[in-house]
């Protein structure tokens, strides 16, 4: 009986072993991923915006100068598949000012265990999803050209969390459109445009993509229209920003909202010297 209970213990001191290594291994990871994104040191700021997105980048610098990156956190609620019920999931972001860039970390815990953590990602044009069960163990992950495409478009539709970025990312391209202004950009996996729309006060109240790549509960892609909204305008860590979003999926059935969240905390970071 000694044995067994030697054998139990063995084992399980093990497993734990593996998952501290594991989780150590996904927390450098992110870490890496957040330090990546502080590294662009801001320019010169943009003169060549129209002028409903210059207008509303100034409103949202609220005074301050521009930062190489945001960081921010989330109290959110997701459906984690269609017709699913909302669930709290707590996040934090970064976001590069400079660059496109950003990493969203979220999780669900029971007390101080991550029963799930999940990696939503944008960094040197490299798209990522990563679901990690107990922050350690991968449940399923999204990556390659179609990826990078879905995260670029991501990166695009937060821009109004990001006044910074508007008046420092030389990639997006700026247009002015019959419906709103657009943003652009290239990605791996082609071309990424969010179209946005602004009430009568100038500021930004939607945002639209056609054919964003959208995962189906069996694992396929499928092309679907994204769309979603920005409200509740407020200063917040130096920045006049939206403090709450909804964003969703057009399915031949309607629109069904998978996120919706509120910005709890928010700060600009400036490039780290040497």
């Amino acid at each position: 009986m000694k044995t067994v209970i030697l054998v139990i213990a063995a084992l399980t001191a093990t497993a734990v072993l593996v998952l501290i290594v594991f989780a150590l291994g996904f927390n450098r990871d992110v870490a890496w991923l957040e330090a990546r994104l502080l590294q662009g040191a801001p320019g010169e700021v943009r003169t060549d915006l129209p002028e409903a997105v210059r207008a509303f980048a100034e409103r949202g610098l609220a005074g301050g100068v521009p930062a190489a990156a945001t960081r921010l956190e989330q109290a959110a609620e997701m459906r984690l598949r269609k017709g699913a019920d909302w669930q709290a999931i707590p996040a934090r972001q970064t976001i590069a000012n400079t660059e496109p860039g950003f990493a969203w970390l979220a999780g669900q815990n029971i007390g101080p265990i991550p029963v799930v953590r999940v990696l939503d990602s944008y960094v040197d044009g490299a798209g990522l999803l990563d679901i990690r069960l107990l922050g350690a163990f991968r449940l399923d992950a999204y990556e390659g050209p179609e990826a990078a495409l879905s995260e670029g478009l991501r990166y695009l539709a937060e821009l109004p969390w990001a006044p910074d970025a508007i008046v420092l990312n030389r990639v997006i391209t700026w247009a002015e459109t019959e419906g709103g202004v657009t943003a652009g950009m290239e990605t791996a996996g082609g071309p990424a445009e969010v179209l946005f729309s602004f009430n009568a006060a100038g500021d930004i109240t939607g945002m639209f993509a056609a054919d964003r790549p959208a995962t189906r509960e069996d694992g396929t892609i499928e092309p679907l229209d994204w769309r979603g909204t920005f409200s509740d305008y407020a200063v917040i860590g130096g920045r006049r920003i939206p403090t709450r979003g909804e964003v969703g999926y057009v399915y031949a059935d309607g629109y069904e909202a998978y996120y919706r969240g509120q910005i709890t905390a928010y700060e600009v970071v400036d490039a780290p010297t040497d």
